[in-house]
């Protein structure tokens, strides 16, 4: 008895050009081509269908037909042991029908940059990057690593980011790691990293979220860094010219991260209410148009509030102060303010060989650095 092979993805996405995706609205979006095609453990890739012999005649000449039931697979897939008809992915990953096998593999490897030609990169599996991240593409996926650099890009990782190119934001590159961040150098970005980040150079203006470690070979001057437990800065923290360098540890780093986006929303939603209010003193005409706005912005507000309270009212919002650690084995620059907790310190200018830690509600200075 024949039968024949029914894909549950694209066999020939591989050979096809690939092109803009089309929008609801009519226009395409440049930055989504589709480059991959994404499979979760599990999911069907074939099976196999018993081919009457009378439709055999209608059939594209494309489809494979056999007499035997077994799958032209390699890695990555295997048969549904309920069903030998058909054939499931045995890890998360791309699928590809290539050289006459069905392969499902785990790592999406691509060779260039990521630009107009291969659009955003969204893969359920780790990601390898041959070349640079350009301004305004996207990388999504379990593990990113980067050979070049990510210039004005947006990088999402479930795990681990490297970049052994450097970071280059130009105050649009948001990096994310679901585990720990690794780049050579990173200048005007901003840095999530659920656990450690490591900078193996230089970090020049950014904002690093790290929820456990911090640490950065080279120097460390301008913008903020929020840490969890302890901070390394090798040659030089601070000194970048008239820019503050400000450090805040002892809290979760996330939590921070959405106070921060609720009070820029409360901010906004006050400017709304004045100058709804404004506008409804204009006349009884003026007041009946803007009072349904008015009594959404008053409710918005309120649930800001109740978002605020209820972000730090979890006890895990709170950290043991007294194991915060900011260390600095070369010298502390100008306009360094560091933070544990409530306490803070305005670090004295040429502060070297140091580590500061917290104590009786204050921040102490310790010499040396680091302790043989």
């Amino acid at each position: 008895m024949p039968y024949v092979l029914t894909f549950h993805f694209d066999p020939d996405f591989e050979k096809r050009r690939l092109r803009p995706k089309n929008r609801d609205d009519g226009t395409v979006d440049q930055f989504d081509l589709g480059y991959a095609q994404n499979v979760a453990l599990g999911q069907t890739l074939a099976e196999w269908e018993t081919l009457p012999l009378d439709a055999a005649a209608d059939l594209d000449p494309d489809r494979i037909v056999s007499e035997s039931t077994a799958f032209p697979c390699g890695e990555g897939c295997s048969v549904d042991p309920d069903n030998p008809l058909r054939l499931l992915a045995s890890v998360n990953g791309h699928v590809a029908f290539l050289d006459g096998r069905i392969t499902v593999r785990e790592t999406l490897a691509i060779g260039c940059d990521i630009d107009f030609h291969t659009g955003n990169i969204v893969a359920v599996g780790d990601v390898l990057i041959g070349g640079d991240v350009r301004a305004g593409f996207a990388v999504m996926g379990r593990n990113v690593t980067i050979t070049g650099s990510v210039v004005a890009a947006r990088i999402r990782a479930m795990g681990n980011v490297t970049c052994h190119g450097g970071i280059q934001g130009g105050a649009k590159a948001t990096i994310r790691a679901g585990k720990s961040l690794r780049a050579k150098f990173c200048e005007n970005a901003v840095l999530h990293a659920g656990q450690n980040i490591l900078i193996d150079g230089s970090c020049m203006h950014c904002r690093l979220f790290a929820g456990q470690k911090l640490a950065v070979k080279g120097r460390l001057a301008g913008g903020e860094v929020y840490c969890g437990e302890a901070v390394y800065v090798g040659e030089q923290l601070g000194g970048g010219g008239q820019s503050q360098t400000r450090l805040l540890l002892g809290y979760d780093p996330e939590r921070i991260h959405k106070d921060q986006h609720i009070k820029a929303s409360m901010r906004q939603t006050l400017l709304d209410i004045e100058t709804l209010r404004l506008d409804m003193g204009r006349g009884e005409a003026s007041a009946a148009q803007h009072a349904a706005a008015l009594e959404q912005s008053l409710q918005r507000f309120e649930t800001f509030k109740r978002q605020l309270k209820k972000l730090w009212d979890n006890p895990a919002a709170m950290r043991r102060f007294s194991t915060c650690r900011v260390i600095v084995p070369g010298r502390i620059g100008a306009n360094v303010e560091v933070s544990i907790g409530e306490a803070a310190l305005s670090v004295p200018e040429d502060t070297r060989d140091a580590v500061l830690r917290y104590q009786d509600g204050e921040i102490v200075i310790e010499h040396p650095a680091l302790r043989k």
